[in-house]
């Protein structure tokens, strides 16, 4: 059984929040996104300071048979007006840090930690062509997410979990600008639904083996929709259900 957050920890930390684009005008909207922050702010009893990044899924939706011109011009639009909306919901509330809250691509970031999404990314990619299992649990999270089965669906799912995985094993630089060092600090993703299956199978087998013992919820992912936070080590994955 897992259950929501109790309280978050005193000291300095990240949300890492992914905007898939699929989603930023239902679940991902500005004012859901603001209704899942309020109801974080509601975990903190004391903090040195909690930061924010909102991170959008833009790049890995170029794994696609569209033309690149039509989803520039979609996604920019819709990261502007997403953006602008959400910082609209801060402002008329005085008690949010306005500068806690960062928002990039994720091509951005990927340019920020170029030094280290390779060599991850190249184990993410071994794991998958050489465990039957893996490729197994990518192909049915390619199905749940409805992208097809084809090697853009699966590059897709593997550079999103690389990323995750990253940002929680402490060699990850998401450069926000109230709480810095971030690779010293407490970071935990999250997002509306249940994680990835092969998410979870990537944590549990850390290929790399990274370990972050400053960040408590290295192993973690947090559930905005159902309100739980997730342990991967702890997951069965044959009885979970992902779906």
């Amino acid at each position: 059984m897992f259950y929501d957050i109790n309280k978050l920890p005193t000291t300095e930390g990240i949300f890492f929040l992914g905007i898939s684009m699929s989603r930023i005008g239902n679940e991902q909207s500005a004012k859901k996104c603001f209704e899942y922050l309020k109801h974080l702010a509601s975990k903190i009893q004391y903090s040195d300071g909690i930061g924010m990044e909102i991170w959008y899924g833009d790049y890995l939706y170029f794994h696609s048979e569209d033309s690149a011109y039509k989803l520039r011009d979609r996604f920019k639009e819709q990261m502007i007006s997403h953006k602008n909306a959400f910082m609209h919901l801060l402002r008329k509330d005085r008690k949010w840090t306005h500068k806690a809250f960062s928002f990039k691509t994720f091509g951005q970031i990927l340019l920020e930690n170029s030094d280290v999404f390779p060599q991850v990314y190249n184990a993410v990619q071994d794991l998958y062509a050489n465990d039957p299992l893996f490729q197994q649990y990518v192909k049915q999270d390619c199905a749940i997410a409805g992208h097809g089965y084809g090697d853009t669906a699966i590059h897709f799912i593997l550079e999103e979990i690389s990323m995750f995985y990253l940002s929680q094993k402490g060699a990850f630089r998401l450069n926000n600008t109230f709480v810095t060092d971030t690779e010293k600090n407490w970071t935990l993703q999250a997002y509306p639904g249940k994680p990835l299956k092969s998410e979870a199978y990537l944590f549990q087998k850390n290929p790399l083996q990274m370990h972050n013992p400053k960040n408590k919820y290295e192993n973690h992912y947090y559930d905005l929709a159902e309100k739980k936070l997730y342990d991967f080590t702890k997951i069965d994955i044959d009885t979970f259900d992902f779906s």
